[in-house]
């Protein structure tokens, strides 16, 4: 097992640990979870070498960096419906339709685009829905469903300098540890 980590500390693993956090911020526009890929990446280059590499305080930081990512994708369907005149239940409704999208577009071929596709239809038809089902009334409002994929078109663009930020500081890091050694 040891041998294993001593080659991923190396140079294969240095290759490895730059093409994580290339596919990472492949993900983030197709609605993966490229930032937590970030931060695997980073434990794995602690565990292989033993801190030489990359140490654990990184690793949280990276993994705090990932999460506020993952929280602002997540609540920024829901912000822009609000901000476009959407009610409480629009916002949610943004919310719900976004995941619903998620997961239902990746039946759509090709999978991954089917569902970056889907959840922005289903961030907008659930904001729209939302707003109906708050105002009792039957006719949809489209300027909240825009206000809602606008919202989350920012998020995911928010999450994706958040990646950046981690590839470029952990490459960084990696660096001046190798330069240092």
């Amino acid at each position: 097992m040891k041998e294993y980590l001593v080659l991923f500390a190396s140079g294969l693993g240095m290759f490895l640990f730059f093409l994580a956090q290339l596919a990472a911020l492949l993900m983030i526009p197709l609605g993966l979870p490229g930032t937590f890929l970030q931060v695997v990446a980073a434990l794995a280059l602690v565990v292989a070498s033993d801190g030489a590499r990359m140490s654990w305080p990184w690793v949280g930081v990276f993994l705090g960096l990932a999460l506020l990512g993952e929280l602002i994708e997540f609540l920024s369907g829901q912000w822009g419906a609000r901000r476009f005149g959407g009610s409480r239940k629009a916002a949610w409704g943004a919310v719900a339709g976004g995941l619903a999208g998620l997961f239902l577009g990746g039946l759509i071929p090709p999978p991954i685009l089917g569902a970056l596709l889907a959840s922005f239809i289903g961030t907008f038809a659930g904001a729209i829905i939302g707003e109906m089902l708050a105002l009792k009334n039957s006719s949809p409002n489209l300027r909240i469903g825009f206000g809602a994929v606008l919202g989350r078109a920012l998020g995911v663009s928010v999450k994706l300098c958040i990646a950046l930020l981690i590839a470029v500081v952990s490459t960084f890091v990696v660096v001046q540890n190798m330069m240092a050694r």
